[in-house]
């Protein structure tokens, strides 16, 4: 696992660590929304949206597969992909959300289901969660990782 990969993931752990059972609090609230919008903008192939929500560095993970950072990502996956859906609908329950205790750093994991309309009307339903680790940095939050797991429906 390559030096970032590794700080990433124990930076993850730390965060769950400090806060498990600590309430979301207000301040949570703007990385919550951060990881929100990214929802939104791919829900609605807007990806210039997506983009100003993402570090300068950052990592993206499918299905456990390293992406390489947004950008890569944008250009090489997710944007192709989301050019073959004719619609793309994602429903949301209440995210998981810890954090640091300065909250530096901000865990949110979204369970999600969505569905997947492609031109030709084939219809992909599907259940899974999306995890943002966010970071703050001069009182804003961008998205430093983002990891989507997901299944079909039975």
């Amino acid at each position: 696992m390559s030096t970032n990969k590794t700080r990433i993931v124990a930076a993850v752990v730390v965060a769950a660590c400090l806060n498990v059972a600590a309430p979301v609090r207000a301040s949570q609230d703007s990385a919550v929304s951060v990881s929100r919008q990214v929802l939104e903008a791919l829900e609605n192939k807007d990806l210039d949206a997506a983009d100003a929500l993402f570090a300068s560095e950052s990592s993206v993970f499918e299905s456990g597969k390293a992406e390489g950072d947004w950008q890569n990502y944008r250009a090489h996956h997710i944007g192709a992909e989301l050019a073959e859906f004719h619609v793309f609908e994602i429903s949301t329950s209440d995210p998981e959300v810890v954090s640091a205790s300065d909250e530096s750093l901000v865990m949110v994991a979204w369970p999600i289901e969505y569905l997947i309309e492609l031109h030709d009307g084939t219809r992909i339903e599907s259940v899974g969660t999306i995890t943002f680790v966010l970071i703050e940095a001069d009182g804003t939050y961008r998205v430093r990782h983002m990891h989507w797991s997901s299944r079909r429906k039975p």
